[in-house]
């Protein structure tokens, strides 16, 4: 069966000197693996277009049997120019799809999760400020897409303890949840809370469910 998606670059590595082994975050099957043959070649066009972060349209046959799907044709969407200039930006966007990447099977399709990750990497190839509720905004909608919704969570450990810091801790959640990314660059469209408490609970709660992604040691020093 032919399939034409957009999709997220999540890992690339070199297959047989000349081809590609990439694992995809699709919009139609969630996370895939594909190989792309000869794309490492000299001449190669799309030698440049399987680097993480970026966007990319594939053509490509699915076989439900199998664990490797061949790509027949891939154009680039979005390279993120402004994302990649920027130390703080990449790296949140790579925890970002390394929490995909960690937390999904193959072929879990979650269109959901996939337009709210679109959503915030537009916005922060866009903007340069409110950063962070970016990045909490991510989080909160892509734990309740993969089953916890932690908008409602009031006996979970660290909702429980930071409660004793904040009351209002799940409100201020809610609030960001709530956000409309169109209208953060505007001061009074933003949450007002303790960003410092706020700091410490988001990289609490992101250790606490995806202990295994590495990329965030980095991103939690940007925090600030």
């Amino acid at each position: 069966m032919k399939i034409k998606t957009h999709a997220f670059v999540l890992k690339t590595t070199i297959f047989k000197e000349s081809s590609l082994i990439i694992r995809l975050f699709t919009r139609e099957k969630g996370k895939s693996t594909y190989i792309v043959k000869a794309a490492m070649r000299q001449k190669s066009p799309s030698k440049a277009i399987y680097q993480q972060l970026n966007e990319v349209e594939i053509d490509y046959s699915h076989h439900p049997k199998k664990q490797i799907h061949p790509v027949y044709s891939v154009k680039l969407v979005e390279d993120w120019e402004n994302i990649c200039k920027d130390l703080k930006k990449t790296v949140l966007c790579t925890s970002m799809l390394e929490i995909i990447d960690k937390s999904y099977d193959e072929e879990i399709s979650d269109i959901e999760t996939y337009d709210i990750l679109k959503q915030v990497m537009s916005y922060f190839d866009s903007n340069s400020s409110n950063l962070n509720n970016a990045f909490y905004y991510f989080i909160l909608h892509f734990l309740k897409n993969s089953g916890y919704n932690i908008l409602n969570a009031k006996k979970h450990p660290i909702i429980l303890r930071f409660q004793q810091k904040n009351s209002n801790i799940l409100n201020d959640l809610n609030l960001i949840f709530d956000l409309n990314l169109n209208e953060m660059h505007e001061s009074e469209k933003n949450p007002k809370y303790e960003k410092l408490i706020m700091t410490r609970f988001m990289s609490e709660l992101v250790r606490y469910h995806f202990p295994d992604v590495k990329s965030f040691k980095v991103a939690k020093d940007l925090f600030s």
